[in-house]
This record gives C-alpha cells, structure tokens and sequence, in this order.
C-alpha cells in the first residue's frame, strides 16, 4: 500500500511524503507504515525533522543517495511549515554567477535548523530577518518551483553574510558575475530592506566594480550621515576614515 502511494506520488511530481499523509491516504496505522517504509529503505531516505518525512529516491540517482535539491526542497519546507529560500553562492550559481563548483547548497530560513546530509548532498541553513519580504526570483529550466532570492537580493545577502562564503573579496568576484543580471527595479525592490551599513558595503563593492549606474542608486538611499563601518567585519581595521561617499574603511584593500 505504501510502495503504491509512493509510485503515485512520484508520478505527479512530488518526491517527499510526510508520515501523517501516508497514515491518512492507506489507512494503516502509524507503526504499520513505518514498517513499510522500512521494507522500502532502498527506495526512501527519512529526512530530519518534524513532521516525519521521507524522500523519494528514483533509481537514477540511487548512487548518488538523492535526487537534485530542486526536485524536492520547496516540498520539505512546506511540509515543516518553515519558510526558505536558496541564497548567497548557491542562489548567484543559479543566477549565472559560479566561479567555482558550489559543493554546498545554502539556504536562507526563519529559525535555526541544523546542516541536512541526504546522500552526496549538503545543505546549510542560516536564519536571516524579514525572510519573508526578500525578492525572489524565478529560475528557468529547474524541475520543480524553487524560491531563489533575486540578484539584487543575492548580493546584499553575500555581503551581510560574508563570513559564511569566504569573505568580502570572494563575494564582489561573485557580485561581478552577477552585474549582467541585475536591473535597476531590482535594486529598488531590494534595497530597502537591507541595513544602512550593508548598503554602505554594496555600495563601495559597486563601486570598485566600476557598476556605477547601480552605485548612484544605492548611494541615493542612503543617508546624508553615515558612520564609518568596516568592510570585512573580521578583519581589523586600516585605520581609514572611511572612503567617500560609502564611509567604508576598506581593510582589505579590495579597491
């Protein structure tokens, strides 16, 4: 009975099934289905988490351990109830923006949730304020609805959350990649959500990139006084005074 709801899962698209969904479509109990599931072990992982879910690995990717993320994320997060997205270097590779292979997949949440091992994949989760209310992306060609945080969104978020992707200098190469994509709207919708001193760094990494079109606009959004930040926050300062008109102790000699 299982295996069946499982086949008719995966024929519509869908790759994970909760514990309760399945008690409630056969009919069986709670522990006459997690037999099951054991008896299916080759064909289903149990990810971590409440409620109890199991993800669906079809034969092609059965050496791998896992389908791709996309197949089956947006899934697992709606059965956690727990909002997401993919951000920060795996969010700019999705954009075009990838210079090297990305072996983590990193994803923005609400709450802390610990890293998740599903066969040869790793995903990373970091808790990020006003989740919500980031914009978002649509990501052509994926096999299933993904949400990915938008260019824009993606290099505000490299820069707030530089220690997690190696570093000022290895986020502007990425925001580099990602100029081509951005859009002045997407600054626009982007923009005010992001702290002034993240601005303040965006701002001179813009630019350093010689982006002076979307500098001028974040330099418009910012306040007439500013306070002199570091741009690599673990990294002692310069002794600048902070570099007009981003106020920007440039620490690690970017520009």
């Amino acid at each position: 009975m299982v295996s069946r709801l499982l086949d008719e899962f995966q024929g519509r698209g869908r790759l994970v099934a909760s514990q309760p969904e399945l008690v409630a479509l056969s009919g069986l109990t709670t522990l006459a289905v997690k037999r099951q599931l054991e008896h299916l072990a080759d064909r289903v992982v149990r990810l971590p988490g409440r409620p109890s879910c199991y993800l669906v690995v079809p034969p092609e990717y059965r050496l791998r351990g896992a389908p791709p993320i996309a197949y089956w994320l947006a899934d697992y997060c709606r059965l956690r109830q727990q909002p997401y997205y993919v951000g920060l270097l795996s969010a700019a590779a999705l954009h075009g923006s990838a210079q090297q292979a990305v072996q983590v997949t990193q994803v923005m949440t609400t709450v802390p949730t610990r890293a998740l091992d599903v066969g040869n994949l790793h995903i990373e989760f970091h808790v990020k304020q006003r989740l919500l209310d980031t914009p978002l992306s649509t990501i052509k060609g994926l096999a299933a609805p993904l949400a990915v945080s938008s260019p824009e969104a993606t290099a505000l978020d490299l820069l707030a959350f530089q220690h997690c992707v190696g570093g000022v200098a290895r986020a502007a190469e990425v925001i580099a990649g990602l100029l081509p994509v951005m859009t002045v709207e997407g600054w626009r919708r982007a923009l005010p959500l992001a702290p002034v001193v993240v601005r303040q760094r965006m701002g001179y990494v813009l630019d350093t990139l010689s982006a002076n079109r979307f500098a001028k606009l974040i330099q418009t959004s910012l306040p007439s006084k500013l306070r002199t930040v570091l741009l690599q926050t673990a990294t002692p300062t310069m002794g600048s005074c902070g570099q007009q008109p981003w106020q920007v102790d440039d620490n690690i000699g970017l520009k």
